[in-house]
């Protein structure tokens, strides 16, 4: 007769055997922890970090406003419209033909900080429109190439590039001023989506950095 029975394994071969299925375990849990904190982190962070501590320096519109299909005329009577230009980041400012010391840096600011992108400066255009009728010195346009300088009134621009509102940055400045007061930004998809501090406040080398970010972000113009 035959017979059967079971052979315990050896305490030699059932240690390693505990040991392999812990250092597994471990395995999994490190990888669990690998993919869940950055989870946990990205929602603890837009839960408790409120708007006002994001870090940049021109105003978030919200909600963005998209731009007119409003017919304009340029200084030399070109027609022009806002639409024309998507597909491409938009500086956006509105001025007097008497244009004194301040309008005039914001214009140089406007085109040092799309000079300093290289060969990615034809991703940003620039629109200036003049709220007069008044004539403006051709020397100011000779300074400036590739603006589009636009006549335009006051109510024409008002309900698309507005003064409040919007997200504060922690190196944000608060609202003043006018309309000419501020450059806006329009997004590639036609939305105008930043505003940025008065002139008398505003300071190019985070100006110049926010269209960078812009410009790095953006998968599109």
């Amino acid at each position: 007769m035959l017979l059967s029975f079971i052979c315990p394994m050896p305490a030699s071969t059932a240690v390693p055997a505990q040991k392999t299925v812990r250092r597994a375990r471990l395995t999994l849990l490190a990888v669990f922890l690998c993919c869940a904190l950055p989870i946990a982190f990205a929602v603890y962070a837009y839960v408790a970090k409120p708007f006002s501590q994001t870090s940049n320096y021109g105003t978030l519109l919200s909600p963005q406003v998209p731009v007119p299909a409003t017919a304009f005329t340029t200084l030399a009577g070109v027609p022009f419209n806002m639409q024309q230009l998507q597909g491409r980041w938009v500086l956006i400012s509105a001025i007097h033909s008497s244009c004194g010391v301040p309008c005039q840096t914001m214009l140089f600011y406007q085109r040092q900080a799309r000079a300093t992108k290289g060969k990615e400066q034809g991703r940003i255009e620039r629109v200036v429109f003049v709220l007069d009728d008044g004539t403006l010195n051709p020397k100011l346009i000779e300074q400036f190439p590739g603006v589009h300088f636009v006549r335009a009134q006051p109510a024409q621009l008002q309900p698309w590039l507005p003064l409040v509102g919007g997200i504060h940055g922690k190196h944000s400045a608060a609202d003043v001023g006018a309309l000419t007061d501020h450059v806006f930004v329009a997004d590639p998809l036609g939305h105008v989506m930043m505003r940025f501090p008065s002139h008398a406040q505003l300071q190019f080398e985070r100006f110049r950095k926010d269209i960078s970010r812009l410009l790095w972000a953006s998968n599109i113009g």
